[in-house]
């Protein structure tokens, strides 16, 4: 799964990405590639009692795309949109500091808004030709009625992410990556005195703005100078800040739950790990992710929960207490479901 980080000229965008991605590599089309962590307290926890000999988080991997054209400039460049196609959630930087190396003042309202209209526009252009195609052929059906349907909200100004469509809708516009349609995260990248303004309290907070729509705040040279510093003194720098965490870690976070992911726990003295999983996921289908071999011999699930297993400390102990129960292969896997999968082949 792929997160596309994408911005106009002077947003800081690169800095964003090379502070959630450091160390990040180019891959052969020019695209910076990284692959993040996503934090999980309840992985720490089970470390804490488990000591295991390997420890495993869930991981997205993050894509700078490159830069936009400029606020204003037009259309996007086509090496651009070819890596916007291959993204799964698209995370907008906006410029919120000053930056004298680009052109006038920043605006976040006037970028968003841009950006928005840009993306609105290309998949206008794709609909109608895919809508026009159709005409010729005399094609009837529900996938011309939600074309149309799709084309009627882009005439009003609104992306696509934002009209109701349920799964079977949505199954007809498969294979033709329309850009307003993909979950979208604004992020503002703030300088270190608009973290502290409270002016600027609006674009720090994590706030829902729309169906699979997010913005949020960091201030992107701060979090790349906290990856240069060795632990202590990261826990030191925040505790000084009067923050529990880097804001990187909240973002991440976010792009996760976006991408409609959700992570089921596995434990013990060998590894613990978070696996990650498609929200609506069968427990049959999860013990895949471990093993095929575990979901071709699916038995049972022994499901539990994290907060028993911080009283109870052991999988016999949980057992003993009541508190472990048994799934079957159809059960529905929660988010943070300790699993025990029992399987015979």
């Amino acid at each position: 799964m792929r997160v596309g980080i994408c911005g106009y000229p002077g947003s800081g965008k690169t800095t964003v990405f090379q502070a959630l991605a450091p160390g990040a590599k180019i891959s052969g089309k020019g695209v910076s590639l990284g692959s993040i962590k996503v934090p999980d307290p309840r992985i720490d926890q089970l470390v804490e009692i488990f000591s295991p000999r390997k420890t495993v988080y869930a991981e997205i991997l993050f894509a700078d795309v490159g830069n936009t054209a400029g606020p204003g400039a037009g259309a996007f460049p086509a090496a651009v949109l070819e890596a916007m196609r291959g993204m799964d959630v698209l995370v907008h930087v906006v410029r919120a500091f000053d930056n004298p190396m680009a052109e006038g003042d920043d605006n976040p309202k006037r970028d968003i808004a841009l950006f928005d209209d840009e993306l609105i526009l290309l998949d206008m252009a794709l609909l109608e030709r895919r809508g026009e195609r159709w005409r010729k052929e005399s094609r009837k059906g529900m996938e011309v009625q939600i074309n149309q349907r799709c084309l009627e909200h882009l005439s009003e100004g609104l992306p696509l992410r934002s009209l109701e469509l349920d799964a079977l809708q949505r199954s007809t516009l498969v294979g033709i990556q329309l850009f307003s349609l993909k979950p979208l995260i604004i992020l503002y990248n703030l300088s270190e005195e608009r973290m502290d303004d409270d002016a600027w309290a609006y674009a720090r907070e994590l706030r829902q703005l729309g169906p699979n729509s997010w913005s949020t705040g960091i201030c992107a040279q701060l979090e790349a100078e906290l990856n240069e510093l060795e632990p202590e003194e990261r826990m030191e720098m925040l505790a000084d800040l009067g923050l529990a965490e880097p804001a990187a870690a909240s973002f991440v976070r976010t792009a996760y739950s976006l991408l409609d992911l959700i992570s089921f726990l596995t434990f013990g003295p060998d590894e613990c790990r978070a696996w990650p999983i498609r929200r609506g996921t069968v427990a049959r289908k999860a013990a895949g992710k471990v093993h095929s071999d575990i979901e071709r011999g699916f038995i049972r699930a022994e499901v539990s929960g994290l907060a028993d297993m911080l009283v109870h400390r052991s999988e016999a102990a949980m057992r003993a207490a009541g508190k472990t129960r048994l799934e079957g292969k159809e059960y529905v896997v929660q988010d943070g479901d300790l699993i025990v999968f029992r399987f015979n082949v």
